[in-house]
């Protein structure tokens, strides 16, 4: 083996070996800090009380860790991570939007105009696009006396904006707050340290 191909397997090896990430060179308390930073969507202030710094200093105190680069680079890893445990992201979000814009109302019912059974219906819409479906039955008397029972179903479908805007002001997603592709990270300070 050469002397270059030897090298070059030592340093495959070492991007082998895991480097420690920058949440786990955290001391314990600043690590709460970032993960409760997550939990109250980026509040610095409630989060530094939360991991345990005392209330009258937690402003300064939030705005202190923002400015290390070490708890910078934790709040980066641990959003990512977030966002691939829970698979939700920009992506994810244009995708369910691709998919509310393109279902087909038509697609709940039959040749005849009737309403579909419920497992019939696209994926889409039992999955949130129908907020509510109602069925009455109802006697109806003809001319002749006799009873008929009309079943009438309603469809109510959800407010498709809404759930959009919901999803798209999910934490882990704030896709109306910054690019997808963006590394910023928007955090909030309360009281005068806000001002800072």
């Amino acid at each position: 083996m050469s002397e270059n191909q030897h090298l070059s397997k030592v340093d495959e090896s070492r991007d082998l070996v895991q480097q420690p990430s920058a949440f786990d060179q955290l001391k314990p308390q600043q690590q709460q800090f970032v993960l409760e930073l997550l939990k109250h969507n980026f509040n610095a202030t409630k989060a530094a009380i939360e991991a345990g710094y005392s209330e009258k200093s937690a402003r300064s105190q939030a705005s202190q860790l923002l400015t290390k680069l070490n708890i910078q680079a934790a709040i980066s890893e641990q959003v990512k991570a977030q966002q691939e445990r829970i698979m939700v992201d920009a992506d994810y979000l244009l995708e369910v939007l691709r998919d509310d814009v393109e279902a087909d109302l038509a697609d709940l019912f039959k040749e005849n105009g009737n309403l579909k059974p419920v497992k019939e219906w696209p994926p889409v819409f039992r999955r949130g696009l129908v907020a509510s479906l109602k069925v009455e039955a109802i006697q109806v008397r003809g001319d002749d006396k006799q009873s008929e029972i009309v079943q009438v179903k309603e469809v109510r479908l959800a407010d498709r904006t809404k759930l959009k805007e919901l999803l798209g002001k999910h934490k882990s997603v704030r896709a109306f707050e910054r690019e997808a592709d963006s590394s910023e990270i928007h955090i909030h300070i309360e009281g005068k340290d806000a001002l800072l």
